[in-house]
């Protein structure tokens, strides 16, 4: 048999934690078909690898690929780290199941802050399956997002759904598992996944079990009260009987530093009480998001986010201004610090990215109360954020633990043009890099081969990503080849927009993506499927 691609001269790290070994690969058809010494085989094309590392294309624990991937199907940001697949629909937004109930007021919420984005419209998990035939950058493992369900059934008040909501949810959650998602996720600092009762999501969760599905959350809060966000996750486990995975476990805020040992004690209780529970971290101690998550959830359920002359009216700032001083909430200001919390997109106010809110705050003479309103005010309420929140010493015990999974917490964005706009995170375009320079070769926090583990037939194995993972026959050829003397992320948070180095090939689905380092003209991915 005449083989599509042999890769030879290769350092293989299977995946498996195994030590490393040199060898060739055969790839015929999109599969692993040889793996030895292949230098009698035939092949369309071969490479010499020159004794570079070869392990399985990387999967991103936790990211948004899937809400700029319609729209943006050919974003390089992601595969030109190495990543391969991307496990999306999470924090409880997912571009489908989206149903025809208070379709206006969702379609008004969803933007995502892209110029020109498309409104979402009634769509199951199948069709969109469909619509991304054609082909994306990476492939996309997808999970089912709550705020979806309940916006469909309740809208975005906060009460507890009745019995007849909870029917309505709990049937597009089973078509959308028989049509191949891996499980439900919640966003539940989030406006509207935040209004979701704990009973609620134990009820919904239980229609998870027949399918092996998984109940992936970001967490009620991940500041003061993590320790409680922690045992609800484990009692909706527990009294639904699913399996568990908790998104970008972190400690927010200086008072939270070095409670690492705590969380893990509890997760590791519900371990060892037969729940199977796993979580995962992003490699940086400053996370991104929308600078409206900053409002208290009581203002954000009004709508008003945009419209500053409605957040400057009399009872409403003070509303704000209580809710700012409030810590009965995952409040980011109060843990982070305005001075801790950076603007990284400001839409046509380019003149603030990259301050603080504490620098705006000064040059302006205002209290942040009226910074906030003003910014979002101006942007429509889609400004973003980057905040210095976390511990290094945290983040290096989470990642040694051996349920702790790698995500990016990003969205799949290009080198320029609508999705590269303001200052994004730099983990967008140099995540897995940064993990592999950063917590693998230099600090060593894990050995190479368990943490290509971690980001490989880890997330596979518990996610269940058929056939991935690993570097075995009969598996997908997605592939990753680095060079681990040359590896590393290049940009930086105030010049994201930089290809990672080293990267040397990336393979998916059988074909080459990137190629020395430079992307193919190509749109290989796909929609993986549970089933």
């Amino acid at each position: 048999m005449k083989l599509d691609l042999i890769l030879e001269n290769s350092r293989i790290i299977d995946g498996t934690g195994r030590p490393a070994y040199i060898g060739d690969v055969g790839i015929y058809n999109g599969m692993i078909v040889e793996i030895g010494t292949l230098k009698n085989m035939e092949a369309e094309e071969r490479i010499d690898i020159n004794g570079d590392v070869l392990c399985p294309g990387l999967v991103d624990s936790h990211c948004h690929t899937d809400m700029y991937a319609e729209q943006f199907p050919e974003a390089l940001g992601k595969i030109m780290q190495g990543v391969t697949t991307d496990v999306c629909g999470l924090c409880g937004d997912s571009p489908a199941p989206v149903g025809n109930g208070h379709l206006e007021e969702f379609q008004a919420h969803q933007t995502y802050g892209l110029p020109g984005a498309r409104p979402f419209r009634p769509l199951s998990f199948k069709e969109y399956g469909q619509i991304m035939a054609e082909g994306t950058s990476t492939n996309m493992a997808l999970f089912v997002g709550n705020a979806n369900l309940r916006v469909h059934a309740i809208g975005y008040e906060d009460r507890p759904a009745s019995q007849k909501e909870l029917d309505e949810m709990a049937g597009m959650l089973k078509e959308s598992m028989g049509e191949g998602a891996f499980g439900l996720s919640t966003g539940l600092t989030y406006v509207p996944s935040g209004f979701s009762r704990e009973e609620e999501l134990a009820e919904l969760c239980k229609y998870l079990v027949p399918f092996d599905g998984i109940y992936n959350s970001h967490m009620r809060n991940e500041g003061d009260r993590i320790e409680e966000a922690i045992r609800e996750v484990i009692r909706i486990l527990q009294k639904s009987g699913c399996r568990g995975h908790i998104s970008h476990l972190k400690l927010s805020g200086i008072k939270n530093h070095g409670k690492a040992e705590k969380c893990l004690k509890l997760i590791d209780e519900a371990r060892n009480d037969g729940i199977d529970l796993t979580f995962d971290v992003y490699p940086y101690t400053a996370g991104s998001c929308g600078l409206k998550t900053l409002l208290p959830p009581w203002i954000l359920e009004r709508g008003i986010e945009a419209d500053e002359q409605a957040m400057m009216e009399s009872e409403n700032r003070r509303e704000i201004q209580r809710g700012l001083q409030d810590d009965s909430w995952d409040n980011l200001l109060l843990n982070c610090g305005k001075d801790q919390i950076i603007i990284s997109s400001a839409g046509d106010q380019k003149e603030i990215e990259g301050k603080s809110l504490g620098q705006i705050c000064r040059e302006l003479e205002i209290e942040a109360d009226e910074a906030l309103i003003r910014i979002l005010g101006q942007t429509q309420g889609q400004a973003s954020m980057i905040y210095y929140a976390l511990s290094e010493e945290d983040l290096q015990t989470f990642m040694k633990h051996p349920a702790c999974m790698i995500g990016t917490d990003a969205f799949a964005r290009n080198y320029d043009g609508p999705t590269a706009t303001g200052r994004p995170h730099p983990r967008n375009y140099g995540g897995f890099p940064r993990m592999i320079r950063t917590y693998l070769l230099e600090k060593k926090v894990l050995g190479l081969e368990e943490g290509i583990a971690r980001m490989t037939s880890l997330p596979c194995r518990f996610f269940g990503i058929h056939n991935r993972g690993r570097v075995q026959k009969g598996y997908g050829a997605d592939l990753l080849v680095f060079s681990p003397d040359k590896i590393r992320e290049a940009g930086t948070y105030m010049e994201p927009w930089k290809k990672p180095e080293g990267i040397r090939y990336v393979i998916l689905n059988g074909a080459i993506a990137v190629k020395e380092g430079e992307p193919c003209d190509l749109r290989r991915g796909r929609v993986l499927s549970k089933n």
